[in-house]
């Protein structure tokens, strides 16, 4: 087995929580409901910093302006 970068970025549920600013409560929400990819190893939970990254992309909302904007350009 090589040693990759995928190892490295792997974060833990407490890691999670203090990154998104939320609570566990709301990270094991997020689990339940498989709103976020997740990996369970050796009984332990573990996120790829990619797919938090593509959820914090996939959740983010456009502002007023920036939605305004898309749609004349569309006219």
């Amino acid at each position: 087995m090589t040693n990759d970068s995928n190892s490295d970025n792997l974060i833990t549920p407490a890691e999670l929580a203090s990154q998104l600013s939320i609570s566990m409560a709301t990270v094991y929400r997020l689990i339940e409901t498989r709103k976020i990819p997740f990996y369970k190893i050796g009984g332990s939970l573990r996120f790829k910093q990619d797919d938090v990254e593509k959820y914090i992309e996939l959740n983010r909302k456009e502002s007023i302006k920036e939605l305004y904007e898309r749609t004349q350009k569309r006219q």
